[in-house]
């Protein structure tokens, strides 16, 4: 595995750990950053983001595993917003609008294999593949029709590994441009091995930036995920921000400094189990005793090779990484709604999406397993879960239950400025960025932003 050194392109900024931070630190005139809380619930300023941000800025539709072959194809919406991402017969990734060109029926839902045509169910106008006008019944009646200026629109379309992203803004600079030096950073973990298995939808009673901030932070696991500190070094990680990304790199195996006393090894080994017992493959409830570290070893090296052993029996090869480098997780947060989330053997991805109203939103899943670049893809399940029904480990299942009752109280009307420290700043990054993206000038963020804005 390459070195675990910060980026050195131009466009990142660096925040280090909160214990760096803090440092030497004593008492400050710093104001705190807030910014409004109607930008959660308003249905003005989810308006804004229709009209001004969906149309224009990249987000994952599908992943290369729904559309691997020619014919594959997938309708993928958000907010109003509706496009087909398919394969077409020359096996070239292509996004069309998800319209019919005489009246505005929507041409597909779904997704779904062997297509061969994108034929109306209303009138059957057709187009093929590549989006160009093949046929109209009783064409004669509506007079010289010029093919061309009946083709389906665009829709930009380009990948991250397994990864599809479309932008509907035909103007749009390009995805690398985009993402800045996120890939470059994520590089070490080659995303062109993984290969998606499902794809989960899950309709929630909350925002989608109240969602996805749920996502973007580590500051909530002293109080969310309180079993989480006996292995996870909180204020540790370290952070890194391009224009449209934020990145935060986690460290597991290792308490966090927030505990007093320090938890003994079998305290730590217990917890390793419960939160990562099915990737290292011991009992999540009763791991045993704690393993003997050998000497001139750790118990966090341990736990990788744990881990290595148990991938490698899935056939999975982790010899390009160490253990230290197996327990590290690499946090990508991406405006406006995905998180993705690396270790060298997983990579699950979050997405949310506006729903019928700015109290709901749909959360989607989708889980990947390291097969490698050249192994034959599948198309992953695809289905819709009622959030009743979720149930995803200690750790997940925390973060729906909060999110049953988060946006309740972003009503109150004693409440209307959201405020945010240091450790979330990933969050006033997205919220940066969601200002320049709808063009909200002067800004509505108050407070001593950091110099790295």
């Amino acid at each position: 595995m390459t070195d675990l050194a910060e980026p050195t392109d131009a466009g990142a900024r660096h925040i280090g750990s909160l214990r760096t931070r803090a440092e030497g630190a004593g008492p400050t005139t710093r104001r705190p950053i807030t910014f409004p809380a109607s930008r959660y619930t308003s249905a003005e300023f989810a308006a804004l983001e229709s009209s001004r941000m969906w149309p224009r800025v990249w987000q994952l539709a599908t992943t290369v595993d729904m559309v691997a072959e020619p014919g594959d194809w997938v309708e993928f919406s958000v907010d109003r917003l509706s496009c087909i991402v398919l394969r077409d017969a020359d096996g070239d990734l292509r996004a069309h609008q998800n319209v019919c060109m005489h009246r505005g029926v929507e041409l597909c839902t779904g997704n779904g294999t062997g297509l061969t045509e994108l034929r109306c169910g209303f009138h059957r106008w057709c187009w093929n593949l590549d989006g160009t006008l093949s046929e109209i019944p009783s064409r004669r009646d509506f007079g010289v029709i010029d093919n061309d200026a009946y083709a389906l629109p665009r829709v930009s379309v380009d990948t991250w590994g397994p990864l599809v992203f479309v932008n509907f803004d035909p103007d749009a600079a390009s995805l690398a441009d985009y993402l800045g030096g996120a890939p470059a950073d994520a590089a070490r973990y080659g995303i062109e091995d993984f290969h998606c298995t499902y794809e989960l939808s899950v309709l929630v009673p909350a925002n989608w930036k109240t969602a996805a901030d749920g996502f973007s932070e580590t500051y909530h696991v002293q109080g969310l995920h309180p079993e989480l500190l006996t292995v996870f070094a909180d204020l540790d990680n370290h952070q890194v921000l391009w224009d449209n990304v934020g990145r935060s790199r986690q460290q597991y195996g290792v308490p966090s400094p927030r505990i007093r006393p320090e938890p003994t090894a079998q305290e730590v080994w217990n917890a390793f189990a419960s939160v990562y017992g099915g990737r290292a493959g011991i009992d999540s409830v009763d791991p045993g005793p704690v393993p003997e570290v050998p000497e001139g070893s750790s118990l966090l090296e341990v736990m990788g090779a744990h881990v290595r052993r148990a991938q490698a029996a899935k056939g999975v090869d982790l010899s390009a990484y160490t253990d230290l480098d197996i327990m590290v997780m690499d946090q990508y947060n991406a405006f406006p709604n995905i998180t993705v989330l690396f270790h060298p053997d997983l990579l699950s991805v979050l997405r949310t999406r506006p729903g019928h109203t700015p109290d709901e939103c749909w959360l989607d899943i989708f889980q990947f397993e390291r097969r490698g670049a050249t192994a034959a893809r599948t198309r992953p399940v695809k289905m819709e879960v009622p959030l009743e029904s979720m149930a995803f480990g200690t750790v997940f299942n925390q973060d729906f239950d909060m999110l049953r009752t988060a946006q309740r109280g972003l009503h109150q009307p004693g409440f209307t400025r959201i405020t945010i420290s240091q450790e979330e700043s990933r969050i006033l990054n997205n919220q940066l960025a969601l200002e320049r993206w709808c063009d909200i000038s002067p800004s509505e963020i108050e407070g001593d932003l950091p110099e790295w804005r």
